[in-house]
């Protein structure tokens, strides 16, 4: 049987954590180096327990600590983390009211994907203008041989990425789902030559997309922008209005983020 903490057990930890965060953000919005006694006094709490959790913040880099005055500051972790998370609110408001005019030209449901880790993840959605909405979860990993959004990350990401995946059982999430290596690398070929991706029916049934990348200011793969419709909607292959009004907006944003309007053909 699985293990059930006890209630006072589970109030510790969320305690801990609490204090941790609060740790943080007093560095933080501080700006300068602090003493544990100092910190302790803001925090109401006891120097054992500042110490502590300053120890573990120390050695996963988000605080350092200065040996000659033992005072605490924001580490390099810390830094790094705030600034993903402002390129993070760069890239949504930069990319919603580019989603918004795509939305409004096509009146479809328009989504744009990050990739993370060779993982793409939807970020962010505009429902289309149909009675019936269709998007994907934010947050949620998108397949890579399933969708068009993940065609697009296997034909312009790392070269090794397509056969690490073709290694491995690849899931059939419907009747049309590319499942044969062979085929597959036929497909993602076809995409890395017209510069955009489509998956009629292959995420599920009835459920058309079409996807272009995102490209970053040094010229690799940053993200995806996708068209997506129900059959009725959207035709298994976009038109070339759909392809070009998609390759637009996928340019404005990268110019927008990187000053340069850099895209596969």
């Amino acid at each position: 049987m699985p293990r059930v903490r006890p209630k006072a057990e589970s109030a510790s930890r969320v305690q801990a954590l609490v204090l941790a965060l609060r740790l943080v953000e007093q560095l933080s919005f501080t700006g300068k180096p602090s003493r544990v006694t100092d910190l302790a006094r803001l925090l109401g709490t006891s120097k054992n327990r500042i110490h502590r959790h300053l120890r573990t913040l120390v050695e996963m880099g988000y605080v350092v600590r200065d040996d000659d005055t033992q005072r605490y500051a924001v580490g390099i972790r810390l830094v790094q983390l705030g600034s993903a998370v402002a390129n993070q609110y760069d890239l949504l408001g930069v990319s919603r009211p580019i989603m918004q005019r795509l939305r409004d030209q096509l009146g479809l449901a328009v989504v744009l994907s990050k990739v993370v880790s060779n993982q793409l993840y939807a970020i962010e959605r505009v429902y289309g203008k149909s009675d019936v909405q269709v998007g994907v979860v934010i947050g949620s990993p998108l397949g890579l041989h399933s969708s068009a959004q993940g065609k697009v990350v296997l034909a312009f990401g790392p070269p090794g990425l397509m056969e690490s995946l073709v290694k491995s059982r690849l899931e059939r999430r419907t009747p049309d789902t590319i499942v044969e290596p062979v085929r597959l690398r036929k497909e993602i070929e076809a995409v890395r030559a017209q510069g955009w991706a489509a998956a009629p029916g292959e995420t599920m049934a009835g459920l058309n997309a079409c996807a272009v990348p995102i490209i970053d200011g040094s010229g690799q793969l940053f993200g995806t922008l996708a068209l997506i419709g129900l059959a009725g909607e959207m035709p298994p292959q976009p038109t070339r209005r759909h392809i070009a009004e998609l390759k637009s907006s996928a340019r404005e944003i990268s110019a927008a983020l990187y000053g340069t309007s850099f895209a596969p053909r």
